[in-house]
């Protein structure tokens, strides 16, 4: 029954939701009726206002034409020039009694605070206003507005400069002749800055919080504010920074014309609504705003009564949905958990597996992806069953299981498939990537332990096998059949390693004398052979160089991912890395290479043999060939700063150093700065179907500019078809290779 009533409260709770949802949008209509009103008023308001300033200013013009015609009957305006040289000539004192009577009861009439006069470098020689002698020989002006106001006969824009009484003063200037009409110096108005703040302090309409100001934009994003508000440097600049975005809102249809309306922050912090209008004889803007606060204020107690109302519903449906998944929804999950878990260690058991599975091999058809499984068997486990019991057995599966999901992906799959058997499903991986967990699984299993047993820790190994998943569904039974195969080729070679098997590489493993067979082989480097491949310049469509790719004569072990795993498994790596080298080197005696030869390297084998005898292999190549030595940045564990010593010497040699298989999988920015390669090779990963996978693309971009920070040129591998070589060329990818622009050729071809 408290289930039932649970139910039913969770269902009333839910169906106030509509009713909520009809509130909310009652308010927001509400809301958005009231803003157009305060628009149209603002509207109203500033279209007053910029009517009355440029009524205002238009006169001031005409007052700028009336004192020229007033100068060239009453002066002989070239005295103003020896008003800066001679200040108590007959001149001087001639033109001031003729100016101080007349300009000065035109200054009062027309309400000026000051009439001046300027010479043709901008200094002031003579002010209408007796309290401001002290401007005499001063320059009140820059370059550029006294070249507006030369190009300007009888008008110009107003210009405002800081003043002692006020933020800003503004001053029209204009340009001054003689009776024959050349230039002689500056007519400047200095304006009664009182009418200018009547008109913008009127905030009739506006409400308390009303406020216009005229703005405009100076170069370098500087803004200058008329406001009879505002008096301190401080807020002015406070004021320029709120008002650097003043597009238009999106949710009010601005009105055709010059106005703007915008919802904004000012420099108070408020949040406004603000109407921006130009004045086009000033060329000013005049900005009307107001508070959103006080436009919404008739509502806000509608407002807070609607939130509080709304919060108690969303409290109630969250008690509802605890209280209902806590007595319904969880016991079914856990009863779920449990037919899809193993219950010991709490991994995917076998149908877990399969459904996983399923799901995997269908990401896998729809994507594109690798994917690569391990299956792992603990070493003499039944040993440790008969000796020391179950219990211990099963305290060590639990720390192996614990081991191994510390040491893979969340986005990874464990499984538990037999008493000691785990597969491990490796998402969008492969095979240097799979070989890398696979070994870091092995270490940490050999280092896990289940506690004391008659006296001593008890420890375990573990044997791994790997294999790609494919795209064509398997059943977990015949997915287990074929990684059986190579983990019998660890088992078979002593247990505590890995094996890669991949269905083009077949090993004997029955057979101990051929195994012995090739890993003489491999070790004297006797069958291997050399094919080359071109790197091209995809602007110029020319040959910039060729890679050496090494070959085995070997059934089975042909290709450098089947023996070098082989090597790898036989703990021969470094011996094997290096005949490839040697061969690659061979190659090239007694031939002269006009392209940089690239060689590929482990990064194991630079810290394992010595870069001297390294450099002398180089020089018996011939001392003409230029090198460039390419390291896998997959096969780099750890910090990679232990590689250092050996690329320095090897640049200080003339070698290039190329960081192969750049970013997919485990890429670190970390060995690209620390390396400091001359050249990165972008991953086939990446570069193949990039022209169909913008997230291909858009990845490649973030690397470029990582790479070009670094200052490395890049190369492309894997270019395969037309397609994508135009999506890499516009990308600014400067080289390549792939089966498009070269297949390897054998015997090689290097000139």
């Amino acid at each position: 029954m408290r289930i039932y009533a649970k139910l039913i409260i969770l269902s009333l709770s839910l169906s106030i939701i509509p009713l909520i949802l009809v509130a909310g949008i009652f308010l927001y209509n509400s809301q958005k009726e009231l803003k157009g009103e305060i628009y149209e008023r603002l509207n109203a308001v500033s279209v007053l206002k910029k009517n009355k300033l440029e009524t205002f200013f238009n006169s001031r013009k005409e007052d700028l034409r009336a004192i020229q015609g007033f100068l060239d009957v009453q002066t002989n305006l070239p005295t103003l020039e020896e008003f800066d040289t001679d200040r108590y000539s007959f001149a001087y004192s001639k033109a001031k009694w003729q100016l101080d009577d007349q300009l000065r009861a035109f200054m009062n009439s027309y309400a000026y605070a000051d009439i001046l006069l300027l010479d043709k470098k901008g200094k002031i020689v003579f002010v209408s206003n007796p309290a401001h002698q002290a401007y005499l020989d001063r320059p009140i002006f820059n370059d550029t507005t006294l070249k507006k106001a030369r190009n300007s006969i009888y008008s110009s824009d107003p210009v405002a400069t800081k003043d002692w009484k006020y933020p800003y003063i503004l001053y029209m200037a204009s340009r001054a002749h003689d009776t024959q009409g050349q230039f002689t110096g500056y007519i400047v108005l200095q304006v009664d800055m009182k009418i200018i703040y009547d008109v913008i302090s009127d905030n009739t309409g506006l409400g308390s919080t009303g406020e216009t100001f005229l703005v405009r934009k100076l170069p370098d994003n500087e803004f200058l504010f008329i406001s009879p508000l505002v008096y301190d440097d401080q807020a002015i600049l406070r004021k320029r920074m709120s008002l650097e975005d003043k597009e238009p809102v999106n949710d009010f249809k601005v009105p055709s014309g010059e106005k703007k309306i915008n919802e904004s922050t000012d420099y108070r912090g408020n949040q406004v609504l603000a109407v921006w209008q130009g004045l086009p004889s000033l060329n000013w803007d005049l900005i009307t705003k107001i508070d959103k606060q006080e436009v919404f204020a008739s509502i806000s107690n509608i407002r807070t009564i609607f939130f509080a109302i709304c919060l108690l519903i969303v409290i109630i449906i969250i008690l509802g949905s605890v209280l209902f998944a806590e007595f319904i929804f969880e016991p079914i999950q856990k009863l779920q958990a449990m037919t899809i878990h193993d219950p010991l260690t709490g991994v995917l058991n076998r149908r877990g597996l399969q459904d996983v599975l399923t799901k995997t091999f269908a990401i896998v058809q729809r994507m594109g992806i690798s994917v690569h499984v391990l299956l792992l068997d603990l070493d003499n486990f039944k040993q440790i069953n008969d000796r020391h019991g179950h219990g211990v057995g099963d305290a060590m599966l639990v720390a192996v299981t614990d081991k191994i999901s510390q040491t893979v992906r969340q986005t990874d799959h464990i499984a538990r498939v037999g008493g000691d058997e785990f597969i491990v499903l490796l998402l969008d991986s492969r095979e240097a990537d799979s070989v890398k967990v696979a070994e870091k699984i092995r270490m940490a299993v050999a280092e896990s332990s289940a506690g004391f047993s008659l006296g001593e820790i008890v420890k375990t190994t573990c044997s791994i096998g790997i294999m790609p998943l494919g795209d064509k569904p398997l059943s977990i039974d015949a997915l287990l059949q074929s990684l059986h195969a190579s983990l019998h080729l660890s088992k078979s070679d002593g247990k505590n390693r890995i094996a890669y098997q991949e269905e083009q590489v077949k090993a004997d493993v029955n057979n101990p004398d051929a195994t012995s067979e090739l890993k003489r082989i491999l070790a004297s480097g006797e069958r291997f052979y050399v094919a080359s491949q071109p790197i091209v310049d995809l602007k110029e469509m020319t040959k910039i160089g060729y890679e050496f790719l090494s070959r085995l004569d070997y059934e089975g072990y042909s290709s450098p991912d089947a023996f070098l795993l082989f090597a790898r498994n036989a703990n021969l790596l470094g011996v094997v890395d290096q005949a490839c080298m040697k061969a690659c080197l061979n190659a090239l005696k007694g031939a002269a290479a006009t392209k940089r030869i690239f060689i590929n390297v482990f990064p194991s084998t630079l810290s394992e043999i010595s870069i001297d005898d390294l450099l002398q292999d180089f020089a018996s190549a011939g001392k003409n060939t230029r090198f460039c030595l390419e390291i896998n940045e997959q096969q780099i564990l750890g910090d990679p700063s232990y590689l250092i010593p050996s690329i320095t010497k090897l640049k200080e040699a003339g070698i290039m150093i190329a960081l192969d298989d750049y970013g997919f999988g485990h890429s670190s920015v970390e060995t690209l700065i620390l390396l400091e390669p001359n050249i990165v090779k972008i991953d086939r990963k990446i570069v193949n179907g990039i022209a169909k996978d913008p997230r291909k693309s858009n990845s490649l971009k973030r690397l470029l500019k990582i790479i070009e920070s670094c200052k490395a040129s890049v190369i492309a591998e894997g270019i395969e078809n037309k397609e994508d070589f135009e999506v890499l060329r516009g990308l600014g990818v400067a080289y390549g290779q792939g089966f498009f622009l070269g297949k390897p050729e054998t015997p090689p071809n290097f000139t």
